[in-house]
C-alpha cells in the first residue's frame, strides 16, 4: 500500500485526533528517521533515494493495522499514527516491529543498502492531543535518542525542559560573548624537575545571570556544531593569550595551554586566526600549547591532521587531552605531530589506593616517553600521589595540590606571594 503525502497525512491525522469517537484513546505518533540516507543523495542521486523512502514506507504500511496512517513526512523521513492502541505500551511494540523491518537491507538496482533508523514515539494523552504536538514531542524524541545512541525513545516530558533550556543557553551564550560575562580562569602546572610553573591551563567559565555558575563541558556542549562555536573559540584565544602577555610581564615566565575543539580542527581559517592572535598580543608560539580531546585528534577527518600539521610547523606544542578516556589507536598516534599527553584525572586520582590505576598511569607514562612525548598528569590532589608521579617519571602536574583555577589578578598575587619553587615548597610541607 503507498503512504500518504506529507499534506494528506497531516490533514487525515489531524482528523483522526480530533474525531469524538477517538478521544480517550489510546493514540500514539511514531517519527522514523534514517540518517545515512542523506549522504546517499550524492553518490545513488534524489530520485534512487526516494525511491527507498516511498519503498520503506509501504514495507511499513503493510505491517501495521489498517487504522494506521503512515506518510512521507520528510526526504528522510516517515511518520505513522497509530490509533485505538490497547495500551501505550503496544507504541512500543509496533515501533520495535518497524525496527526489525527497518534492519533488513533495501535492495536498489542490485544494491543492499543499510539503513540507521531511529525512531521517537510520543504518546497521546487521554483527553486527546494535537498533532503539531506530537509531532514535537516525537522528533525531540529522536534527538535524544541520538544523544544517548539508542534506535527507539520514547518521548519523556522531563526532557524537555533540559532542551528548551540548551536552547534559552545557546541565546544567551551568543550575548554574553559579545557583552564580554565570560571569563577565563588559569591552573598552573608545575614541572616536576624544576619545581617551577611551566604552564597554565585556561579554563573558560561563565555565570549566566539566572542559572548561575555554567559548566564548562555543558558550555561548550551548546556551543558545539553551531555559529557560536568559532566565536567563542576566537574569544577565548585572544584573551588567553592578551592574559598569558600580562602575567609573563608581571614575572611568572610561563607558558598557555588553550582547548580547541573538533570543530575548530575543521574551521579553514583556523591557522590563519592563530597566526594573527600570536602577532597581535606578542606570545612566542613555542610558549602556546593547543590541548585537543583524544575524541577530537582521533577523528578522521580530512582537513583535522592538515591542520595539526600547520598548527605544529608554526611552532605551537599540541598536546592530547583526557588521554586513556577516548578510542585511540596506535596506528593514528604514530601519525600525529603531538608533542604530549595528559593522563585524565579518573586514572590519576586514585593511583595510590588502587593497584590498576597506578599500572595503567605507569604504562601511559612509559608508551608516552617511548614516543617521545611529554606528561602531564591532571588530578593531582596529595604529596603521596606527587610523590608517585615523580618515582614514575612523570613531567608535569596539574592540581588542586599546585592551585585550583583562579582568575588573572589571583594567579599574578599566588605567584608574587610565593617566590619559591614547588619542590622547595613541597619538602617543607614535608618537614613539618
Amino acid at each position: 500500500m503507498t503512504a500518504l503525502s506529507y499534506q494528506d497525512f497531516l490533514q487525515i491525522a489531524s482528523r483522526k485526533l480530533c474525531d469524538p469517537n477517538n478521544l480517550g484513546q489510546h493514540n500514539a505518533l511514531l517519527l522514523v528517521n534514517f540518517e545515512r540516507l542523506a549522504e546517499l543523495d550524492g553518490v545513488l542521486g534524489f530520485n534512487a533515494v526516494d525511491a527507498v523512502v516511498r519503498q520503506i514506507s509501504s514495507q511499513v504500511k503493510d505491517a501495521l493495522s489498517a487504522e494506521s496512517l503512515v506518510g512521507i513526512t520528510g526526504r528522510y523521513q516517515i511518520c505513522c499514527l497509530l490509533v485505538e492502541l490497547l495500551s501505550d505500551a503496544h507504541a512500543i511494540l509496533a515501533a520495535h516491529k518497524i525496527l526489525r523491518i527497518l534492519m533488513l537491507p533495501v535492495v536498489l538496482d542490485k544494491r543492499n543498502i543499510t539503513l540507521a533508523p531511529r525512531i521517537g514515539v510520543a504518546l497521546s494523552n487521554k483527553s486527546g492531543c494535537a498533532l503539531d504536538q506530537l509531532l514535537s514531542d516525537a522528533s525531540l524524541a529522536i534527538h535524544q535518542a541520538r544523544l544517548e545512541q539508542e534506535s527507539i525513545k520514547l518521548f519523556a516530558a522531563e526532557t524537555k525542559d533540559p532542551f528548551l533550556s540548551q536552547i534559552d543557553l545557546w541565546s544567551d551564550l551568543g550575548s554574553a560573548i559579545e557583552a564580554g560575562e565570560l571569563h577565563l580562569c588559569y591552573q598552573p602546572q608545575i614541572n616536576l624537575a624544576s619545581g617551577k610553573i611551566e604552564s597554565t591551563e585556561a579554563l573558560l567559565r561563565w555565570h549566566h545571570p539566572d542559572h548561575g555558575p555554567i559548566r564548562t563541558d555543558k558550555l561548550i556542549q551548546v556551543a558545539e556544531g553551531t555559529a557560536l562555536m568559532p566565536k567563542l573559540t576566537l574569544w577565548v584565544f585572544h584573551t588567553a593569550l592578551r592574559e598569558c602577555s600580562e602575567y609573563r610581564r608581571a614575572g611568572l615566565n610561563a607558558g598557555i595551554s588553550i582547548n580547541f575543539s573538533a570543530d575548530d580542527l575543521r574551521d579553514p581559517e583556523l591557522t590563519e586566526l592563530v597566526a594573527q592572535g600570536l602577532s597581535l598580543w606578542g606570545v612566542s608560539p613555542g610558549n602556546v600549547t593547543i590541548e585537543l580531546t583524544e575524541t577530537a585528534i582521533m577523528e578522521n577527518h580530512s582537513g583535522t591532521l592538515d591542520t595539526l600539521h600547520k598548527l605544529k610547523d608554526m611552532g605551537l606544542k599540541l598536546a592530547m587531552d583526557d588521554f586513556g578516556t577516548g578510542y585511540s589507536s596506535m596506528a593514528r598516534m604514530l601519525g600525529l605531530p603531538l608533542d604530549e599527553v595528559k593522563i585524565d584525572m579518573i586514572f590519576v586520582k586514585h593511583m595510590t589506593t588502587k593497584s590498576a590505576h597506578d599500572r595503567i598511569v605507569d604504562s601511559m607514562i612509559s608508551l608516552a616517553h617511548r614516543l617521545n612525548l611529554s606528561v602531564v598528569a591532571e588530578g593531582v590532589e596529595d604529596i603521596a600521589t606527587y610523590d608517585r608521579l615523580r618515582t614514575l617519571g612523570c613531567d608535569v602536574i596539574q592540581g588542586y595540590l599546585i592551585g585550583k583555577p583562579m582568575p588573572l589578578p589571583e594567579l599574578i598575587q599566588t605567584v608574587s606571594n610565593q617566590p619559591l619553587s614547588f619542590l622547595e615548597t613541597t619538602s617543607s610541607q614535608k618537614s613539618k
